[in-house]
């Protein structure tokens, strides 16, 4: 029994070493990450062609491959919404404006409204040329981490 005991233990050190046990954390975002959060309104009279381009932007958006995370919420007045979305570097977030540019934003402006924009980390002078459009606030790093 005690030879199986360490016969386990000894798998599971292998098959689980100890950085992928508790990853160690990166101080801010970690190197070329790009983090925004966009703030917006739902028009009047167009929730209902607004959840259902939520839907397919999701879905197209979840083939990027540059694109870590990207989620929409609502606020309590469930007009008010965020857009959560990371970005693996500067060219990952080009080429999300890009697609999205082409594919959805004529939809988009139909049905709702930016008002606010934030963003983390350090975006090239193209994307940030790109964003310009949305007047984003970009954020200095104090301190914090990321796992």
């Amino acid at each position: 029994m005690r030879n199986w005991l360490i016969s386990l233990s000894a798998l599971v050190l292998v098959a689980f070493p100890v950085q992928a046990q508790t990853p160690a954390p990166q101080h801010g975002l970690k190197a070329g990450y790009i983090a925004l959060v966009v703030t917006g309104e739902v028009l009047p009279g167009q929730m209902d062609n607004f959840r259902q381009l939520v839907t397919r932007l999701v879905t197209a958006v979840a083939e990027e491959p540059g694109t870590l995370a990207y989620e929409w919420n609502f606020h309590p007045d469930q007009k008010t919404f965020n857009v959560m979305e990371v970005y693996q570097n500067s060219d990952a977030l080009a080429a999300h404006i890009k697609h999205v540019t082409a594919d959805f934003l004529k939809e988009l402006g139909q049905v709702r409204k930016t008002t606010n924009a934030i963003v983390f980390g350090s975006p090239d002078a193209s994307v940030k040329e790109t964003l310009a459009r949305l007047d984003p606030v970009y954020t200095s790093h104090i301190d914090g981490f990321i796992r």
